[in-house]
């Protein structure tokens, strides 16, 4: 895994309203993003992102990230 690409996605320039969707326990192990849990808020390629929702899909978790600044 990159490290300067921490969720393993294509895109790399990313605007307030953008999601993305990201394996939890990614997140939990916080692979490359660092969690401020004061404004609870995912820190991850230069920007802040918020747990918007979830899915599942073939038996793996996985959340849904919303870029807010």
């Amino acid at each position: 895994m990159n490290p300067m690409n921490p969720f393993q996605v294509v895109k790399t320039n990313w605007s307030r309203g953008d999601t993305r969707e990201v394996e939890c326990g990614r997140l939990e192990r916080q692979e490359g993003v660092e969690y401020d849990s004061y404004r609870r808020v995912y820190l991850a390629d230069k920007r802040e992102w918020v747990v918007t929702g979830q899915v599942f899909k073939d038996g793996t978790k996985y959340y849904i990230l919303e870029c807010v600044e």
